[in-house]
């Protein structure tokens, strides 16, 4: 547990304090040390066991005296896509932040962003709202650039699909369409929080600060649109692999296609002298077997120059 009293410029590092009417209370905490701090900020028990466990579910709740949020923020790590739980409580008296054991990078990140900015918020009018933003803004930020490294990677993939396809792309397409729809989903329902935000039923946030989470709401509107081009695309991918290989097919089929049609004259003309009938002249002939040949080689030559002119080889 990490805290910061904004009011004082100092850091907490045992107790939480009680909240009093002039408190402005940074905590950053992970979801078993929420059940210490349930008589300090009086918080319905049951939000605090929904900490506790990923349940997917994102929500926006307005209870007395404090907003409760719970969302999902999905990392790329490899090629796995991991879904973690941010959870907060908000009121005009403290901020706090919610986050697994094992936050991973981004959310690292986000910690230690939000805790850097402590002192820039303690010069403004409304320092809660402004980390309460800075929350906002960070995964905003995470997600974007997620997003436009997974757009790289489908362009990657349609590249080299377009060269040639192969049973190694094929798998992986489908992470990637995985990725994008999951990336799709969450950002919708964080636009959903986006909006409640913006409704500020307890009116936590000044009229003047309405704008900056409007440009959040925007933001993340915007990614939810890019999220579902991307879906778009990654299923773009298959259709792009389906006509390659079935181009691929075509081009096999039509060079077995002509090879046959190469050896079709010279295998039946050796079927014919092949039968072996009593009344056959041409196998008396002193020059039967080279004209046979002569015949067998200038039907194919004449088959590849038409072939040629048509522009079919």
């Amino acid at each position: 547990m990490k805290g910061y009293n904004l009011r004082d410029g100092v850091e907490i590092t045992s107790k939480i304090p009680n909240i009093e009417e002039n408190s402005r209370l940074l905590v950053i905490c992970n979801p078993s040390e929420l059940y210490d701090m349930l008589d300090v900020f009086n918080w319905d028990k049951d939000t605090v066991d929904e900490c506790a466990n990923l349940d997917e579910k994102v929500r926006f709740t307005n209870y007395d005296g404090y907003d409760f949020v719970s969302m999902i923020y999905a990392e790329s790590e490899g090629e796995v896509l991991t879904q973690r739980e941010v959870n907060l409580y908000f009121s005009d008296k403290y901020l706090t932040l919610v986050l697994p054991e094992s936050p991973g990078a981004s959310l690292s990140k986000l910690t230690d962003r939000l805790w850097a900015a402590t002192e820039a918020a303690r010069s403004r009018p409304f320092p809660l709202s402004y980390l309460y933003y800075t929350v906002f803004d960070n995964l905003a930020s995470f997600y974007s650039d997620s997003l436009e490294i997974l757009e790289t990677k489908i362009e990657v993939l349609s590249e080299t699909i377009e060269l040639g396809p192969s049973q190694k792309q094929i798998a992986t397409v489908m992470p990637l369409r995985k990725m994008a729809y999951t990336y799709k989903k969450l950002l919708r329902a964080l636009s959903y929080v986006g909006d409640q935000v913006l409704i500020d039923e307890h009116e936590f946030l000044d009229a003047s600060q309405h704008r900056f989470f409007r440009d959040i709401d925007t933001r993340l509107a915007k990614l939810h649109d890019f999220a579902d081009s991307l879906y778009v695309m990654s299923n773009d991918l298959l259709n792009l692999y389906d006509s390659k290989a079935s181009a691929q097919m075509n081009e096999t089929v039509k060079k077995l296609t002509i090879l046959t049609l190469f050896f079709g004259p010279p295998t039946v003309i050796a079927g014919i002298y092949g039968m072996n009938f009593m009344n056959m002249p041409e196998l008396e002939w002193g020059l039967g077997y080279p004209i046979a040949i002569g015949i067998m080689v200038t039907v194919s030559a004449v088959i590849f120059l038409i072939l040629k002119k048509k522009k079919w080889l």
